[in-house]
This record gives C-alpha cells, sequence and structure tokens, in this order.
C-alpha cells in the first residue's frame, strides 16, 4: 500500500493537516495497531500524519488535589513506571503495564489505544472508573468530553474529521479508594484481552461500609462499558462476600459479548463473573491500606 507520510512538527501543524486531510490523513501515534491495520488492509489511506515530532504530546502532569493530565503521545512504559500514577491511580498503571508485550508499551500510547476504540482497549476501564475527560484539539479550538461519551461502537468514535486528541485528564478521588484492573488472556504477553475488569472501591470511616462502587469491563460489549447495576449492589453496603458475589453476577448480566476465535460467549460471561470477584477483593483490600491482601 503506497500513501503520503506527513510528519509535522508541533500541535498546531499537526492541526492544519488535519483541517487540510479530513479523515484522508490517518493518525500514527506509536502505531503498533494502525501499521497493523494498514498492512492487513483493513484500513486505508491516502495519506499517514506521523505525530513523532510533536513532542509536545508527550508528558505526564500531576497537580496535588486535582489529578493527573496524560498527553495523548504518553506511551504505556512512560505511564505504568511513572511513581506518581503508581501511587494514585494503580489500575490505570496496571492496565499499561498488560498492553501487548513491552516492545509495544514502549512505542503504544494511551492516546493511540483510546482513539483505536477496540473494545477490548486495556487502557479505558481504569478511565472509565475515573470519569477522565479527554481534550480534543482542532484548527477551530478544544473542546473536553467525557470517556463516556467518546465511544460510539468497534474503532468509532466521536473525533471529528479535523479533530485529534490532545489530552486525558483523570481526575483525583479523595478519601479512601482501592482499585485495580485484571485481564485474562490466553498468555501473559502480546495477547489481546478476553476478558477485562476494573474495579474501584471507597471506604467511608470504617473498613467494612462501601460509600462507592464502580466496575468497567472491556471485550464484552461494543465499546468499554460500565456495570452501573453491578456497582449499586455493593454502594452504601457493608461488605459481605454474598455481595460481592451478587455484584459480579449482575455485572455479568449488563454485558453482551460475542463469540470469537479467542473465546465463547459463555466463557466471557463466566470469567466477567470470576474477575469481578477478585478485583473487588483487591481493590477493597487496597482501600484498606493492604496492597497485598486479596490478590
Amino acid at each position: 500500500m503506497k500513501f503520503e507520510l506527513l510528519q509535522p512538527r508541533s500541535l498546531q501543524e499537526a492541526l492544519e493537516v488535519k483541517k487540510n486531510y479530513g479523515d484522508k490523513a490517518r493518525v500514527l501515534a506509536g502505531g503498533t495497531d494502525l501499521l497493523v491495520l494498514l498492512k492487513d488492509q483493513k484500513l486505508t489511506a491516502e495519506a499517514v500524519m506521523s505525530l513523532a515530532g510533536v513532542r509536545d504530546l508527550n508528558f505526564i502532569r500531576y497537580e496535588d488535589g486535582r489529578g493527573a493530565t496524560l498527553g495523548a503521545l504518553a506511551t504505556h512504559n512512560g505511564v505504568a513506571a511513572s511513581p506518581i500514577i503508581q501511587q494514585k491511580f494503580p489500575d490505570l498503571a496496571e492496565a499499561c503495564s498488560q498492553v501487548g508485550s513491552v516492545q509495544i508499551q514502549n512505542l503504544g500510547t494511551v492516546g493511540g489505544n483510546l482513539c483505536n476504540a477496540s473494545p477490548a482497549a486495556d487502557v479505558a476501564p481504569p478511565l472509565l472508573l475515573m470519569d477522565a475527560v479527554l481534550t480534543l484539539a482542532s484548527t477551530r479550538g478544544e473542546r473536553r468530553v467525557s470517556i463516556h461519551d467518546f465511544f460510539q461502537g468497534p474503532r468509532r468514535t466521536v473525533l471529528q474529521a479535523d479533530e485529534i486528541l490532545k489530552e486525558i485528564f483523570v481526575p483525583e478521588v479523595p478519601g479512601r479508594r482501592g482499585a485495580t484492573y485484571l485481564k485474562l488472556g490466553r498468555r501473559k504477553a502480546m495477547e489481546i484481552a478476553i476478558v477485562g475488569i476494573g474495579v474501584a472501591i471507597h471506604l467511608n470511616g470504617s473498613d467494612q461500609v462501601v460509600s462507592e462502587c464502580r466496575i468497567a469491563m472491556g471485550s464484552v460489549a461494543p465499546t468499554p462499558v460500565r456495570a452501573r447495576r453491578g456497582e449499586e449492589i455493593l454502594r452504601n453496603q457493608e461488605v459481605r462476600d454474598e455481595l460481592i458475589e451478587e455484584a459480579a453476577v449482575v455485572a455479568a448480566e449488563e454485558a453482551s459479548p460475542i463469540s470469537d476465535v479467542r473465546a465463547s460467549r459463555e466463557y466471557r460471561l463466566d470469567m466477567i463473573r470470576v474477575l469481578c470477584r477478585r478485583a473487588a477483593r483487591v481493590a477493597l483490600a487496597r482501600a484498606r491500606g493492604n496492597k497485598e491482601e486479596g490478590l
């Protein structure tokens, strides 16, 4: 396949390219998804715009009490290895550390993982748990979109033809929060999630009452989704094993997985229940201050 390679050196140059080319120019961030799709002829492109030279999109910034902002070109390895991300947003660090292989983590970007809009995107569940906000930029200006409104279907987002994902804001959640992301694949690396589950639990003054619960799922629906009915089972309740089990069962009822070459629909439903139980126990242990219990 032949295409024109465009190499802007700044965000403004990149936005001008998108203004002029629109959907005819595919955006290349790390290239770990796009190049494979082009090679397999699952996508076509008259032009490919590489963002490698737009260095001001590769950053991780943290503001105490407010949250973290990730540039769209922040790599998975950069996020996973960031001490502040590990401390404040461990589920996001875990998700980034499970994307593909070490080589892919060094090249692949958080923004690319989101814009590829795969139902199995590893970084999506943690960002759904934290109500992340995405900044989309064009020559017309910027707009902010909730992560909950970003995905429209497999490989479809709300990005308009002249827009680029600029950054992702992850709000810091005050209080006693524990969270984790668990991924099931056929092997430990170089694998797309059969099921990916993120759970966050917030405790009130005691170790027993859950003030807030959030469950997010990947690879079980056309887009990454929250299991809001499952969350309600644990919210404002004293933690009991039977409630964790009930929440896991209800979360599975909210999913709509398919059967494909990696797993059957029935297996995915079973694994949603298993991973939800495990993730809830890990998140609860972390909220209590015990990082090892429940693993």
